[in-house]
């Protein structure tokens, strides 16, 4: 893949709302995810210690089920490392009775993310914390409860580059103007109804084509200053304002206790995933708590909690 080089005005102008669900434009979305990719390679040299831990992903440029079926940005994100993420799939994936969110299935929608994201109008480096992120809101909404964890945040907000805005969506505010009273209020609103939480800059479109390949710089820059901001308010084991670590550890448990009532040749029925409603035949189970079941022809690996003995 050639080095950056510079986006124009006719990649922003890609992500036009006309243009979100049509797959008629999908070859030129694939070209600038090309882009933002190399964009992203460019930014993060020499950046090796400070996103360690974290993994890059990309977002979909073809409408799907993952972004709504309408492709209204293109994102460049890192977050949470696979072991993280498997330690938090239980309570992340906990069935929604929300209509809005049961299809936030998106990592960048359940994790915060350190992102870069270039919509038709602007683009966004920063981090997000959306709704459906609900244990780093909580981590986050925890640590603003504590005086102390107040007063680190603020002093950490006045290192960012100039043009930082924080706050919740639709309502940003310049890091300068950020109080201790306010992130004391703002302990309060980030709730699973209430809207992402978002710290970064948003640089228009035509400062975006103007500063052609300078632009990586920038990003480097941002992306730089914006892995501490990421440690801080992420949940992690040694990060955890919300004693998710506790349950986790009894999540745990209770998941092993549960496969221990099934025995060899009993006959169980799978409940959750891609194999849900199927009946089949234990064949073993190990000290992890996964069940080796034999569905048709099929051997399949079933957590102890997606299985229930059949009738």
């Amino acid at each position: 893949m050639p080095g950056f080089e510079g986006l124009t005005a006719e990649d922003c102008a890609i992500y036009a709302a006309d243009k979100w669900a049509s797959n008629v434009h999908n070859l030129k979305r694939m070209r600038v995810k090309d882009k933002m990719v190399a964009l992203c390679d460019a930014a993060q040299k020499d950046l090796a210690e400070e996103l360690d831990g974290l993994v890059r992903a990309v977002s979909d440029e073809i409408p799907n089920i993952t972004n709504h079926k309408k492709v209204d940005a293109q994102w460049v994100y890192w977050f949470r490392d696979e072991k993280e993420r498997k330690a938090l799939k239980t309570s992340l994936e906990k069935t929604l009775l929300d209509e809005r969110k049961l299809f936030d299935i998106a990592a960048q929608d359940k994790h915060l993310a350190l992102a870069v994201v270039l919509r038709e109008t602007e683009l966004w480096v920063g981090l997000r914390a959306a709704p459906r992120a609900s244990i780093d809101r909580r981590n986050l909404s925890a640590m603003l409860g504590k005086a102390w964890e107040r007063q680190q945040l603020l002093e950490l907000l006045k290192d960012l580059p100039e043009g930082a805005v924080t706050g919740l969506e639709g309502a940003l505010v310049p890091v300068g103007e950020v109080t201790l009273d306010g992130l004391a209020e703002l302990a309060g609103k980030i709730g699973d109804d209430d809207p992402a939480w978002l710290l970064g800059e948003s640089i228009d479109a035509e400062d975006v084509v103007g500063l052609g390949d300078e632009l990586a710089e920038l990003v480097h820059r941002w992306l730089g200053a914006l892995t501490r901001h990421y440690r801080f308010i992420a949940w992690s084991r040694n990060n955890d304002h919300i004693a998710m670590g506790k349950q986790i550890q009894e999540e745990k448990a209770q998941e092993k206790r549960k496969s221990l009532k099934f025995n060899n040749g009993d006959k169980v029925r799978i409940v959750s995933g891609v194999f849900s409603g199927k009946t089949g035949v234990v064949q073993g189970i190990d000290n992890k708590a996964q069940v080796k079941v034999q569905v048709g022809k099929l051997a399949v690996v079933i957590a102890g909690t997606d299985l229930t003995l059949a009738g």
